[in-house]
């Protein structure tokens, strides 16, 4: 990956805040088409939440494990080929969906929609037609989304509510909400629900749409990026630099430039100031806009919205490497672990104080075993947590290791005792390596009003400035924020009338909600 100290201009047709996925790929679209771009990062590397680091011979990945739309034809491939780089990276398929552990109790669960159907309905054959009715409404969902105009006007509102009417039924649904019309065992309804963590929670705040999509696309094929999501960064940093753009590290954006009421560029920490017509940020939201933009420029109603939408909770990382042959114990790749049959509403409860009893683990050598040396596997457990626990995170950090690590062994006997490497991430951690306020793991947090186009748009009240990544539309995870970026840099090129392609193919995750 070729990067900058410094721009090697003073004027770019566009400046990208950020490196995170979504910036990168809004980058590597515009110069892909023809635009000067600058994209302008204040940590010494690239990637945001999908960077990965090498401690000694193990490369660690401690946010982003794997991804649907991997596979050929797919929204990655298809995208990547766009670009020139579907050489730079690899995604390898992953066998199942996840495994799920409670206390006496434990599922595989295989890809495809009636294999899921079918794997809980023999463990639960008297909520059989209730999980099937569940699982086929998301996938009745997620079909509908797909199907659906990406912009509504009143005109076609009520047509399209006609065509598709689980999606306008379950729009402003919590999934907690859907399943409970479905199943009436709360021990069923705790294992349908394993996924949460996956994209926010607790299941009785979580959007029933984000969490449909998510189990889809999951059962769909899962997929890992082998040599971790590093790889997809580096490869889209690349095609940014292919097609003649720029990637400049450890300068950040200190404010952007606001002149006759529209973004006209930014100053750069260094104090170097660069103008350009178009400015897509890839930050924090609002910071973005109240300490980037400052208040005085963007409309009362906008800063008034954007201060009542929540970000998302933010988590603790154990970054673990082992001697214990995981293998022996039939572990999956991905693996969520509970302590509780409550339909996740204690382990909510205990994370908010405090208390992880509830986590998922992630197994990466399994499928990339160059990741750790011979005979060594990795493990990352990761936790919802809060950034602000009431006491000092350097305090409680000993605590919340000890706990991932007790559940960790629970699962996987001997793990602890073949420990050679640890390390933990707090909540401020992931707050100093992305800037994202609290630390937010998704952006906003996935309630039904904030996702779908309850989203922030892509393109902002102030003309120039666009959002790109987990805080605009679709919403998080890594498939949604290259999505996102996609999708902004679409509008862009339409904006100056260049043509290019739409993806439709590959399926590309729509905005509409």
């Amino acid at each position: 990956m070729s990067v900058q100290t410094g721009p090697q201009a003073n004027v770019y047709d566009a400046v990208v805040i950020g490196s995170g996925v979504g910036g990168l790929t809004a980058a590597a679209m515009l110069a892909r088409h023809g635009l000067a771009v600058l994209v302008a990062e204040r940590q010494p590397e690239a990637g945001g939440y999908a960077h990965s680091f090498q401690r000694g011979p193990y490369t660690f990945a401690p946010a982003v494990h794997w991804t649907p739309q991997g596979g050929p034809g797919q929204l990655f491939d298809t995208v990547a080929r766009h670009l020139g780089i579907r050489d730079r990276f690899d995604l390898l398929p992953i066998p199942e969906a996840y495994d799920v552990s409670l206390p006496g109790f434990a599922l595989t669960a295989p890809l495809g929609v009636e294999p899921f159907i079918e794997a809980h309905a023999r463990r639960f054959p008297h909520e059989a037609a209730g999980i099937a009715r569940f699982v086929r409404t998301c996938d009745q969902v997620q079909r509908e989304i797909h199907s659906i105009a990406m912009a509504l006007s009143l005109k076609t509102l009520d047509e399209a509510a006609a065509s598709h009417p689980t999606l306008f039924r379950c729009l402003r649904a919590t999934v907690g909400e859907i399943l409970a019309e479905c199943v009436a065992d709360p021990g069923v309804r705790t294992v349908l629900l394993a996924g949460w963590p996956y994209i926010g929670g607790p299941p009785e705040r979580l959007a029933f749409l984000p969490f449909a999509q998510m189990l889809i696309n999951q059962l769909e094929g899962s997929w890992h990026y082998q040599g971790t999501a590093q790889r997809l960064v580096d490869a889209l940093a690349a095609g940014v630099a292919l097609h003649g753009g720029e990637l400049v590290l450890g300068d950040g954006v200190r404010r952007i430039l606001v002149e006759a009421g529209r973004a006209t560029g930014v100053e750069l920490d260094s104090g170097a100031v660069v103008r350009a017509p178009v400015v897509v940020s890839n930050a924090d939201a609002r910071q973005t806009c109240e300490r980037l933009v400052g208040a005085e420029h963007l409309p009362a109603p906008y800063l008034r919205r954007l201060r009542r939408m929540t970000p998302a909770c933010s988590a603790f990382v154990v970054m673990a490497a082992t001697r214990l042959d995981v293998r022996r114990h039939t572990a999956a790749h991905e693996t969520l672990l509970y302590q509780r049959w409550d339909e996740h509403l204690g382990v909510a409860r205990d994370l908010a104080e405090g208390r992880p009893t509830g986590v998922w683990l992630c197994l990466p050598t399994l499928l990339d075993p160059t990741l750790a040396p011979p005979g060594e596997h990795l493990a990352i457990v990761v936790s919802h947590a809060a950034y602000d626990l009431g006491r000092p995170w350097e305090e409680e950090k000993e605590r919340f290791t000890e706990a991932l690590l007790q559940l960790v062994e629970d699962h996987l006997p001997g793990f602890r005792a073949g420990l050679t490497h640890l390390e933990s991430a707090t909540p401020l951690t992931l707050a100093h390596h992305t800037g994202n306020s609290g630390g937010a793991m998704y952006g906003w947090e996935n309630v039904p009003l904030q996702t779908g186009t309850k989203r922030l748009a892509h393109q902002t009240p102030l003309p120039g400035l666009y959002l790109a990544g987990h805080w605009s539309l679709p919403g998080g995870s890594t498939v949604r924020v290259f999505a996102s970026g996609v999708h902004a840099a679409q509008l862009i090129l339409r904006e100056r009338g260049v043509e290019t392609p739409t993806f439709a193919e590959a399926n590309l995750p729509a905005v509409t909600g």
